[in-house]
């Protein structure tokens, strides 16, 4: 079970532990006194809510559904919540406490804005459930103190979030920056073991035939042309390195595992639920072809993030006897794929043509579906030929 579904598990127990004490809280006297006539209609609200929790936790937990559902979620927690502030007192119930809930949420999974809505919206729930119906100077005091502290509550609640958010980006950075320092010290080794040895050797060779121009210009002449083969080796090394010029976490970690890390990232930094699903048995993806699926999917997640306004993206890896397809979905606002390339990747910054020469450059096909309101969708899938295979197993 990965994070997302156990932080899902864990708030809808706890719902159903909030139930199970309004039924017990509806036994004290006070409360009794407070609801009246009201009482049936207390527990019809106590069992639409236990209703609504048995179909969310099935749609969310069985058919894994998520998204802009959260809104129909939200939408049924505030109505409930209202509607039991309004039969148990109004401006006296302890209820209006549960306004904090979806307050508390939304800052903690780090959406300043969302929680700033949030907040607002509790804010005029509770006025309206707990205006009282002979609105003395004391209940209006005592709804104007509710509404104070729902709103002050709100402005801590988004300043965490906005706290939390550049902490998590601030540390995300740090890592990146720390597997780059990492990969170049890596990297430099290798070129002072390697590319500087051959030019070294070959600047000591041309020195000498330098020197024996004058006494020997046959040995010279053959000294210099003999430096074609290590001209060659120096070429050689270099193409190496160059190819090696690849995310220095898919070389460790491995494809699959590394783009699961990052999707944890991207959900960790996000707070956008980006799970990964594989159909089929993964095989060994050669170097080229993995970078350059890492690559498209970091793209991709970056537009659905900082463009499409998405709630929901999924990331699908299959694995089939034709080849290897990797498809990242969103729900976000979409747009025309019908627009030019160039207008695309200047206003809009999505990159589309970066994309396309990856797929490109390892013989693979990139396939965009997109539509105003109708969300994104990139696939992109390579051939699986035999130099496609990495001879080495499976990480």
């Amino acid at each position: 079970m990965n994070t997302q579904r156990v932080r899902a598990a864990a708030f809808l127990i706890l719902y159903g532990a909030v139930l199970l004490f309004a039924v017990a809280w509806a036994q004290f006297a006070y409360v009794r006194e407070r609801i009246g006539p009201h009482l049936t209609l207390f527990y019809v609200l106590l069992g639409f809510a236990a209703l609504h929790l048995s179909l969310r936790t099935y749609l969310v937990l069985v058919k894994q559904v998520s998204g802009r559902w959260d809104d129909v979620w939200l939408a049924v927690d505030l109505l409930i919540i209202t509607a039991a502030v309004h039969l148990t007192g109004r401006v006296r119930s302890e209820a209006a406490l549960l306004y904090f809930w979806p307050i508390v949420t939304a800052s903690v999974q780090r959406r300043p804005r969302t929680t700033l809505a949030i907040g607002l919206i509790c804010a005029a729930a509770y006025a309206v459930a707990a205006w009282p119906e002979d609105r003395t100077p004391k209940h209006l005091g005592m709804l104007l103190t509710g509404s104070f502290i729902i709103l002050l509550a709100t402005f801590l609640a988004t300043m965490y979030a906005l706290t939390e958010m550049g902490r998590v980006a601030e540390l995300t950075r740090l890592r990146e920056q720390v597997a780059l320092a990492e990969y170049r010290t890596r990297l430099s080794q290798e070129m002072h073991d390697g590319i500087q040895h051959y030019l070294v050797n070959i600047a000591t060779r041309l020195e000498l035939a330098n020197h024996l121009l004058d006494s020997d210009p046959l040995r010279a002449a053959r000294m210099a042309v003999a430096q074609r083969l290590i001209v060659r080796q120096a070429a050689d090394e270099l193409r190496y390195l160059v190819r090696r010029l690849r995310s220095p976490v898919v070389e460790q970690r491995g494809f699959i595992q590394a783009l699961k890390d990052h999707l944890a990232l991207f959900s960790e930094r996000s707070s956008l639920s980006a799970p990964l699903e594989i159909e089929g048995e993964p095989v060994p993806l050669s170097p080229d072809v993995e970078q350059a699926a890492f690559r498209i999917v970091q793209e991709a997640l970056t537009n659905a993030e900082k463009h499409a306004q998405a709630t929901d993206v999924r990331v699908r890896l299959r694995f089939g006897p034709d080849g290897m397809e990797c498809a990242i979905a969103d729900n976000g606002v979409g747009f025309d794929p019908a627009e030019a390339p160039e207008e695309r990747d200047t206003d809009g910054g999505f990159g589309l043509s970066s994309m396309a020469g990856r797929a490109e450059s390892v013989g693979a096909r990139l396939q965009l579906e997109s539509a105003p309101g109708q969300g994104t969708k990139v696939t992109f899938f390579v051939p699986l030929r035999g130099d496609d295979c990495d001879p080495t197993p499976h990480r």
